[in-house]
């Protein structure tokens, strides 16, 4: 025994030491991390939990991620440095979880000379789950307490043991809301398994009682919507299962080492129905899952939860980052495995089927190999490199110079969620998604697109908020003039989209920003009607008086152009 524990050890401590090179090795930050990183910034500041100063929208789903953040920002952490850090801390914990539950659950064997933790060993050379150990989301947060709560409630016998696996769950759905699929999942694992299951089932939802449902009144209160803005954005009332079922299909292709799960299934229920023809009597399925306590109920816990999890995700239409979605799961599923494994095969045969898994795992087909975006689906770490986040640094921070202490209104596009959040403007509107905008949010959708991606901000919408630069994809500024709707701050091109004349003098004092004056751009071509057909006079108007003249309230630089026009009464409409 004492040798089998050494040699088991010496795998689990491998699979945490490889796990720890592996996820730093591929460490990267997503742009939607900088979204909880301005809520958390905000928060700090005393402004609340919000996005814009006076603005309350729900633009996150993951609360105690971001107030973790947050709590790591006030101690003068960066951000960046500190999510990495705690998304590998709760990534190698859940490494540890399943190499002592491995033990404990199979330690005892006597038919296995050998005790691998295989669920271990496959974390910590799973591609995709080393990702997202870091990235800045909740990923690996939320992987960690879902597979706490699982244990904790496969190993409860007591009512503090089912009352603790709920509080664990609870925490999990107040990381991600997704959370709530597994709480009923795991209801109905007590249901169906245990002999005072209503009693069980009452002290495991009592933490959701007493913690999660006043969470859930209070930013109810605090928001004014039932669910989080970014339910709305997604339009996640809506099913899209075509999405959804290409989205787990493609994990499972690139994964295949699954397949063996409904192959090693049905060798189990083989030996079952062996083993229950030979029986003297009939023995219920509660009575069974009674006398497996706690091997072999753990598999059956481990397909409750997966099983629900993947139907939730096909239905919503999965997520457009490759595998982001399918990671919390991935240890169960890996679990299954092990556990099947100890109920199906023994010996030497169970030690080189574990290998070959392990080794499966590592051998993946890699599917984004030569396109780093497949239909709606991308592989999101091969877009953002170091590099990439060093020029958003540099380039917010220019940016910064201009916009702080002034009333700044921008528009971004998605991609620019790290310059927006280190330029750090008064008021930011992120265009593509809507997720930080209930109004962006809650518009009706006509067809499905990529997921998250499917309402954008209408124009006449940054009209309507005031909006001053646009900032989106990453160009270099014009060669020649200027546009009249153009600005460069230093070397960074944004598209003015309302000229604020108070805010834009403002901007005068720096030689290196440039922009079209545009008041004595209008004087210049009031003065010069003639050089115009009166079609061309038109349509510039509409455009000025939306752009200058209103925002700003010229009525002498309007009159000009109504009277003009109205001497014209064959202009286009």
């Amino acid at each position: 025994m004492k040798k089998r524990w050494m040699l088991f050890s010496l795998f689990a401590m491998t699979a945490v030491v490889a796990g720890l090179i592996h996820a730093s090795s591929l460490q990267f930050m997503t742009d939607d991390a900088f979204i909880s990183f301005r809520y958390a910034k905000n928060l700090v500041r005393g402004l609340g939990l919000v996005y814009n100063s006076g603005e309350r929208v729900e633009g996150f789903t993951n609360f105690l991620w971001t107030v973790i953040v947050a709590g790591g920002m006030r101690l003068n952490f960066d951000p960046v440095n500190f999510s990495s850090t705690l998304s590998i801390a709760f990534y190698l914990g859940t490494i540890l979880l399943y190499a002592l539950s491995s033990w404990k659950l199979f330690g005892s064997d006597e038919h296995s000379k050998l005790i691998i933790p295989l669920t271990s060993l496959a974390l910590c050379i799973h591609h995709d789950v080393n990702v997202y150990a870091t990235g800045g989301l909740e990923t690996a947060m939320f992987m960690f307490m879902v597979s706490a709560g699982f244990f904790a409630l496969l190993f409860a016998q007591t009512s503090r043991g089912f009352a603790g696996s709920g509080a664990l769950l609870v925490l999990a759905m107040m990381t991600r809301p997704d959370g709530v699929v597994v709480l009923f999942a795991a209801a109905l694992f007590i249901v169906l398994t245990e002999a005072n299951a209503w009693k069980r089932l009452i002290q495991f939802l009592l933490p959701t009682v007493l913690i999660f449902v006043p969470y859930w009144i209070w930013r109810f209160l605090y928001y004014g919507y039932f669910f989080p803005n970014s339910f709305y954005a997604k339009s996640i009332d809506l099913p899209y299962y075509s999405q959804g079922f290409q989205y787990v299909a493609l994990f499972f292709k690139s994964y295949y080492v699954f397949a063996i799960i409904p192959l090693l299934g049905i060798l189990l229920v083989a030996q079952y129905r062996s083993t229950v023809k030979e029986s003297p009597a009939p023995v219920r399925f509660r009575e069974r899952m009674q006398s497996l306590r706690p091997r072999g109920r753990g598999m059956l816990l481990a397909v409750l939860l997966s099983t629900a999890y993947l139907a939730f995700i096909i239905r919503i239409g999965g997520d457009f980052m490759f595998a982001r979605f399918l990671i919390p799961v991935t240890p169960l599923l890996y679990f299954m495995i092990e556990d099947l494994l100890s109920l199906t095969v023994t010996g030497n045969a169970r030690v080189i089927v574990a290998g070959a898994i392990v080794v499966a795992t590592f051998v993946r087909i890699d599917y984004f190999r030569d396109n780093p975006m497949l239909g709606y689906i991308a592989d999101e770490a091969r877009y953002y490199s170091a590099d990439q986040l060093k020029r958003a640094q540099a380039d917010g921070a220019i940016l910064h110079k201009y916009f702080e202490g002034r009333p700044v209104k921008v528009g971004f596009w998605a991609g620019q969620v790290k310059l927006v959040y280190y330029s750090d403007p008064a008021v930011a509107i992120e265009t593509s998604t809507g997720l930080t905008d209930t109004v962006i949010a809650h518009q009706s959708l006509a067809t499905r697109g990529r997921p998250g991606h499917e309402k954008n901000a209408p124009f006449s919408y940054l009209l309507k908020r005031g909006v001053n630069f646009y900032i989106g994809p990453s160009s270099a500024p014009p060669e020649g003039p200027i546009p009249v709707n153009a600005i460069v701050f230093d070397k960074i091109l944004a598209r003015v989209i309302v000229f604020d004349e108070s805010l834009m003098e403002q901007f005068a004092q720096y030689p290196e920003v440039k922009y079209v004056r545009v008041p004595q751009y209008l004087d210049s071509y009031i003065a010069s009607f003639a050089t115009y057909t009166p079609d061309q006079v038109r349509k510039d108007f509409l455009f000025l008086d939306s752009f200058y003249l209103t925002p700003n309230n010229d009525t002498a630089r309007r009159n000009a152009f109504l009277a003009y026009l109205s001497g014209h009464p064959g202009a286009a409409q």
